[in-house]
């Protein structure tokens, strides 16, 4: 009997490991393919390539102590492990720049990032300053969980806000993506894992808190690697994921495209606005509406057009005041008018003047790279990821489509 028991947790111990080492590569791999690709799409990668190399490090500490490597730690040292709470932060902030939602102002990111290593700091002073570990761990206890707590569920709130307020609260028609239905499965499936985990944690620290006893989580670490793995098998079945949306403009014929030499990019912009919250954006409409037809006409214009083509350095601030628009206005428009932000605007522009100068055979004498530096891209690869997002294919499958349009 006691060989039966002892062999069926070698067999539990052998599949955690498995799975914690399959979680770890996985991890890993994913980590170095955004850290290669960065600069396709640095704004929707940086977030969760920080929250995966994270994650990379919580598995090593468990999957080491699980081998035997080290007897210390079965899991990142205590005090250190309130640093993860920064994910949380990450990982709301990766839902808004994931859909192009405005980004929050720095002050409110510093402050986010700011308590959980002020709580780090609390925890290192209070364990050197009291001699007594048992009266160091109970006030610490009394400390960590409510705001541990409040932290957790505050930032899970925020991010369940705004992905039912972007996928739930308004048309479906929209939705300017075509891969709306993955991103919103994979949105809600970091939501959960977040809800999930944020909730054992706050159960965890309410239990030390009312027995005084340190929580000896053994399964935890492997449900979550476990959770883990499924996400890192669903980002290799479906990759681009990881750069976003895709525009859901259908891609125009080729054989259309040829005989339409203009290659104008396709604007819709809302006639009415958005909800406005916002008292100082609220006094501003009356003076934007005035504006709003010249504003318009001049972001279509063959001067905008140039200046974001043969600029690749420009910004919206740089782009206002040549235009002669205020920048306050420029702002309001793409905040309140527009479904796309200032940067998708800048690559739909690009992308389609790389089309038509594919159209007046550049390629025959140039590199893709070369086109890419012609339309205003830095490089190749933010030049392919804006292609793939805006026609819904590379560039190279555009010229294929081109050269069959000719023929």
């Amino acid at each position: 009997m006691h060989n039966l028991v002892t062999e069926n947790v070698i067999e539990s111990m052998n599949i955690s490991l498995v799975i914690q080492f399959a979680s770890l590569t996985l991890s890993l791999l994913v980590a170095l393919i955004l850290l290669i690709n960065i600069k396709r799409n640095t704004y929707f990668n940086v977030y969760i390539l920080v929250i995966f190399f994270t994650n990379f490090i919580h598995n090593g500490f468990t999957f080491s102590y699980d081998l035997g490597w080290q007897n210390e730690f079965r899991d990142v040292p205590k005090p250190f492990n309130l640093l993860f709470l920064l994910n949380l932060v990450l990982l709301y902030q990766y839902f808004r720049s994931m859909l192009h939602l405005d980004k929050r102002p720095l002050r409110y990111v510093l402050v986010s990032i700011a308590i959980p290593i002020l709580l780090l700091l609390v925890n290192l002073m209070v364990f050197n300053i009291e001699t007594d570990v048992q009266s160091a761990t109970a006030i610490l206890r009394l400390i960590n969980f409510p705001v541990i707590a409040m932290f957790i569920f505050y930032h899970v709130y925020l991010a369940s806000k705004v992905i039912y307020s972007f996928f739930w609260g308004k048309p479906t028609s929209e939705l300017w993506f075509a891969n709306e239905r993955w991103i919103r499965f994979w949105l809600l499936q970091l939501l959960i894992f977040c809800a999930v985990l944020g909730l054992s944690v706050c159960l965890m620290f309410l239990y030390e808190v009312y027995s005084q006893k340190d929580f000896v989580h053994q399964n935890i670490h492997h449900v979550r690697s476990l959770m883990a793995l499924v996400f890192m098998i669903q980002l290799f079945l479906q990759p681009e994921i990881l750069y976003g949306p895709k525009d859901i403009s259908p891609m125009v014929p080729m054989a259309e495209a040829k005989q339409s030499k203009s290659m104008k990019p396709d604007f819709k912009w809302r006639t009415s606005p958005k909800e406005i919250n916002n008292k100082q954006d609220i006094q501003l409409t009356l003076k934007f509406n005035a504006q709003i037809k010249d504003i318009v006409k001049k972001l279509e214009s063959k001067t905008a057009m140039n200046l974001i083509v043969k600029n690749p350095d420009m910004n919206s601030t740089a782009f206002a005041e040549k235009l002669n628009i205020p920048r306050t206005y420029l702002q309001y428009f793409f905040k309140y008018h527009s479904d796309i932000s200032f940067v998708h605007y800048r690559s739909k522009i690009r992308v389609h003047y790389a089309i038509e100068k594919m159209q007046d055979d550049f390629l025959s004498k140039n590199t893709m790279d070369a086109l890419a530096r012609e339309s205003g891209f830095s490089s190749y690869n933010p030049f392919y990821a804006a292609f793939k997002m805006e026609m819904g294919s590379g560039p190279s499958e555009v010229m294929a489509q081109l050269k069959q349009g000719t023929n």
